[in-house]
């Protein structure tokens, strides 16, 4: 869910690229039968279509991010402290809410965080997946994806409308979009409390920044 945080530092490349690093993402978010596989996208990074390997490129990019952060001991062990604490804070309701909850929340606070020390450079993110045709790049989707998709075309106009990475700057957005990302896999939302708790949470986010955030790229 941290669109920001795999895009960031590429606003000066291609936007198809830009929109790559976003793709697996949003396929989890709009079509969760659909992947953007690392093995299929390196197989077009040559593609004679310029936004189709541009494409490629910044799907591998996001997957190689993924490796390195999620392997990362400081996210491991941040991961597991959140959990601890969700679990204690949602007590006999928790169910399988602490541990997903708390990956999603480390990558949104990630994604505030980084709008937080240049806001102007959220802006530039979405000026720049506003330069992607929507069709064009569905298109090149499906050309790598095993199953193809027809809700990414659809998606990305209301992704520049409700402009949601906004949201994760302020604790009562980052409720709100992760109990969004709850219902949709049909768990229980959190609990007002859970805004009581999530200032700690956030501040010990930002206190791993820079050894959270990944280090390499094209």
């Amino acid at each position: 869910m941290n669109c920001f945080s795999h895009a960031f530092r590429f606003l000066d490349h291609d936007p198809y690229f830009v929109a790559g690093t976003c793709v697996p993402d949003w396929l989890s978010m709009i079509d969760r039968k659909v992947r953007a596989r690392r093995k299929r996208a390196v197989e077009f990074v040559t593609d004679s279509s310029k936004p189709t390997a541009e494409l490629a490129r910044g799907i591998i990019q996001h997957h190689d991010d993924d490796d390195e952060f999620h392997n990362n001991a400081a996210f491991v062990q941040l991961n597991l402290e959140l959990a601890i604490e969700l679990r204690e804070l949602l007590g006999a309701d928790a169910g399988f809410r602490p541990h997903l909850s708390g990956h999603i929340l480390i990558e949104m606070l990630l994604d505030g965080f980084l709008a937080k020390q240049d806001i102007s450079r959220l802006d530039e993110l979405y000026h720049t997946i506003a330069r992607v045709s929507a069709d064009q790049l569905q298109q090149g989707i499906n050309r790598m994806a095993a199953k193809p998709t027809y809700k990414m075309e659809p998606f990305i106009p209301l992704f520049l409308a409700e402009r949601y990475l906004y949201d994760y700057v302020e604790d009562r957005g980052v409720q709100y979009r992760l109990n969004r990302v709850l219902k949709r896999v049909k768990l229980n939302p959190l609990p007002e409390r859970f805004l009581q708790w999530l200032p700690s949470a956030r501040q010990r986010v930002e206190n791993q920044v820079d050894r959270l955030l990944p280090s390499h790229g094209f």
